[in-house]
């Protein structure tokens, strides 16, 4: 009996909004139209009102006045709404204010000693396999452990430190004959 009267209420709610939507959406897009300045916004709040009706477990049956109870809901998703954008901005304005403090912290010869690096690095590891490149840049740049570099590249733990292994004896082979020459 009480699943009864819980499907008998849901399809009466269901109904309600219904018939609310088929009643008053066009009013309300219009109404929030002549409010918001882009109106995909006001097509958006109306959809995301009807939504918030669906997920309500409020009774609907107790609604005089279904314009007003319709624009009290799109005013609060207006406001949440507006309230995300805020915290949004602020965040990308924070991060735009931290990406500026460190590249000013980075002088010119910085930028050029990076550039050099991965210069001598690409060329370095140019002739090896895809594998000993994409655990080197793995473990050496984003921080990947080699567990981590073992299931990402399907390989065992042992030849991802093999990978590791030749990579850097590439590097120090290299390095060894930059300073040869530098010092000829």
């Amino acid at each position: 009996m009480v699943l009864m009267d819980s499907l008998s209420k849901s399809a009466t709610q269901h109904q309600l909004i219904e018939n609310m939507y088929n009643n008053h959406h066009i009013w309300l897009r219009s109404w929030l139209n002549q409010r918001v300045s882009y109106p995909l916004n006001a097509s958006d709040l109306v959809q995301d009102t009807f939504i918030r009706l669906l997920q309500t477990k409020q009774s609907l049956q107790e609604i005089r006045e279904p314009r007003a109870f319709l624009l009290h809901i799109a005013k609060h998703i207006s406001i949440d709404k507006q309230r995300r954008y805020q915290l949004e901005k602020n965040y990308l304005f924070s991060l735009e204010q931290q990406l500026e403090a460190y590249e000013s912290q980075l002088s010119q010869q910085d930028i050029f000693d990076a550039i050099e690096i991965l210069d001598f690095l690409s060329i370095t590891l140019v002739d090896t396999s895809i594998y000993v490149r994409q655990a080197f840049v793995m473990y050496y740049f984003e921080g990947y452990s080699q567990s981590e570099i073992s299931l990402h590249l399907n390989k065992s733990l042992r030849s991802v430190q093999g990978y590791l292994a030749k990579s850097l004896s590439l590097c120090y082979a290299s390095r060894k004959k930059l300073d040869d020459i530098a010092h000829a």
